[in-house]
């Protein structure tokens, strides 16, 4: 998995706290290993003799410190630390394209620091080692790690082989069986004779004419390197048949990867293919991750067949399908919750893991309706609640709402998940696809309500015909608009949000996530233009209202490359939009 268990880089002595009547110093303003004393100060009259009493952890958005005493002396110091695991600096390849390509970290970096690069930049093909430094505020350097960038003889998009044995693929209830292979990619990632079923996927999409598939394999395989190489059973093919550009998926989920997959949390790996069926070419797909509990994925604990007991996970999706599915219940008043002039509608939940029992069922809803009263009140100022160990509400033993809410709440998870979407405007953020999960067993790795798993991306980033979700301008998950996500407009009332949001915004520019997304998918239009091509050729769709929501704007696309500057040009007007919506005004 890409994920990274948190620890903490400790960094620079501040600041003296006491002294013996003797002359003290500080370390040396460089990296010092967290379990190294060799920096610690030192005096002529007491052999110092130090032992941590305090810690205050670090993270992403907060720096923290330890403190350091003599016990022979009371002489005092202390050390910042910084949250340093939560972004990585690994190999990547590029296809030769003409054009110098650079590698990037992946993740985020703390807030108030810097990433700079040394040797980063290769076009011919070969493979150069590149260096990733990152600096405090006052430009120390905190961390420096290498990868190597490489760059391969172009060979196209991989290819993804699908035979049915002429058998069509009429709806998503049935598998049909079929042999599946993969080709034109890295010897390891050659699969041949792999079995297993198809079928088609989705729910606004199923009427359009290019369809997308989820695959389920008889064996768990790892395709194409993704998730680092884990194995898994279900894989999804995304068609990006109402996406012109194809790269609004492929976007998020570049942002979504180092926003979740650093700390803990989760977002689909993805890349690009071509898929032959039955023979016939059938266009340019995403292939990702099927959005599921699984050890390499959203890592819950799964109830044994015909298990009864709640001490498991729960996957749930807020799903205007939820009717739809085995397991569903709905949250909030039926006549909608009125907070701050705004009326919350009652929003319907699927659970995606499985259910023995409808004890379960009534379970996760009790769960989650008094997670999101308890959000309520602390809102419009009832009273700070938190839940006991039977989920019941009881009174807050914290002071203020942040630490309540965050007791049983993962808000970080919850304020990356608003960054994400409302740097895109995804239109379905408010009604569907939208995951949150929760474990209750004993060796639990999600012992909060967890948000993640950002999916669904066509309808975002101005790819619609009506306001507010065309526009790159103004605020969005907290707007009253038809489609409001109850879970952000909540947090976006809170008292603490105003200061949260601004700095998770900062590290995720300050991290050259936004500007990684984009030179990506700049480098996939130039790099794969005639793969881009021959899927209009199949579906020959480019400059046309298809379907119904597509903007006008479309009208004016010739090439492929069209689309997706149309895309980057919404993107970086939004960037500025949020840029001051979101403009830090504290000290960095």
């Amino acid at each position: 998995m890409r994920k990274r268990a948190l620890s903490f880089v400790t960094l620079l002595a501040v600041s003296l706290l006491f002294s013996c009547g003797q002359e003290s110093k500080t370390p040396d303003s460089t990296q010092v290993d967290a379990s190294s004393q060799s920096s610690t100060p030192s005096s002529s009259v007491c052999q110092h003799q130090y032992a941590e009493t305090f810690t205050k952890e670090a993270t992403i958005i907060e720096s923290g410190v330890k403190r350091f005493e003599c016990s022979l002396c009371g002489d005092a110091y202390e050390e910042i630390i910084y949250d340093l695991d939560e972004f990585a600096f690994e190999n990547q390849t590029y296809q030769y394209d003409g054009h110098a390509h650079e590698a990037r970290i992946s993740g985020m970096i703390p807030y108030g620091t810097t990433v700079e690069y040394e040797d980063n930049s290769l076009t011919e093909v070969g493979e150069k080692e590149a260096t990733a430094n990152v600096f405090d505020k006052d430009h120390n350097l905190l961390v420096s790690k290498k990868a190597l960038i490489r760059v391969v003889e172009f060979t196209g998009f991989p290819v993804i082989s699908v035979d049915t044995g002429g058998e069509d693929i009429p709806d998503k209830e049935n598998y049909v069986p079929m042999t599946l292979d993969v080709s034109n990619c890295a010897d390891d990632y050659l699969k041949s004779g792999l079995t297993g079923g198809i079928r088609l996927r989705g729910n606004g999409t199923m009427t359009y004419d290019k369809k997308a598939f989820r695959i389920k394999l008889d064996s768990k395989a790892n395709m194409l390197g993704l998730n680092d190489g884990a194995k898994a059973k279900s894989w999804v093919l995304i068609a990006d048949y109402a996406d012109q550009s194809m790269m609004r998926n492929a976007t998020a989920y570049y942002m979504g990867n180092s926003l979740f997959n650093y700390s803990g949390n989760y977002c689909t790996d993805y890349t690009h293919v071509s898929l032959m069926l039955n023979g016939e070419y059938h266009g340019v797909y995403l292939l990702a991750e099927q959005q599921q509990a699984n050890k390499n994925r959203i890592n819950l604990t799964e109830a044994e067949t015909d298990y009864e007991g709640n001490d498991i996970g729960f996957l749930l999706e807020l799903d205007q399908y939820a009717k739809k599915e085995d397991y569903y219940f709905a949250i909030g008043s039926a006549w909608g919750d009125n907070v701050q002039g705004v009326n919350l509608p009652r929003k319907e939940y699927s659970i995606k893991t499985d259910c023995y029992a409808s004890s379960q069922v009534d379970f996760i809803k009790n769960y989650l309706g008094n997670a999101y009263s308890a959000f309520i009140k602390a809102v419009k100022g009832e009273g700070l609640f938190v839940l006991d160990e039977e989920n019941n509400l009881v009174d807050s033993p914290y002071g203020n709402a942040y630490e309540a809410l965050d007791s049983f709440i993962d808000l970080e998870s919850l304020l990356k998940m608003y960054v994400l979407h409302e740097m895109m405007k995804n239109v379905d953020v408010g009604f569907s696809s939208f995951y949150m999960w929760v474990d209750f067993s004993a060796t639990s790795q999600y012992k909060r309500l967890t948000f993640g798993a950002p999916w669904d991306f066509d309808w975002s980033s101005g790819n619609v015909n009506e306001s507010p979700y065309k526009t790159s301008s103004g605020a969005y998950n907290s707007t009253n608009f038809g489609h409001l996500n109850p879970w952000f407009y909540l947090l976006s009332q809170t008292d603490f949000f105003a200061a949260k949001i601004a700095k998770y915004y900062q590290v995720y520019l300050d991290s050259g996530i936004f500007d990684g997304a984009l030179l990506q998918a700049n480098y996939e239009a130039d790099a794969f233009a005639e793969e881009f091509a021959h899927n209009y050729e199949r579906w020959p769709t480019l400059g046309t209202i298809v379907p119904k929501y597509t903007p006008d704007d479309v009208k004016d696309f010739k090439t492929h490359r069209d689309a997706v500057d149309h895309l980057i040009n919404w993107l970086c007007k939004r960037k500025v939009a949020l840029d001051s919506i979101f403009a830090i005004k504290m000290d960095r």
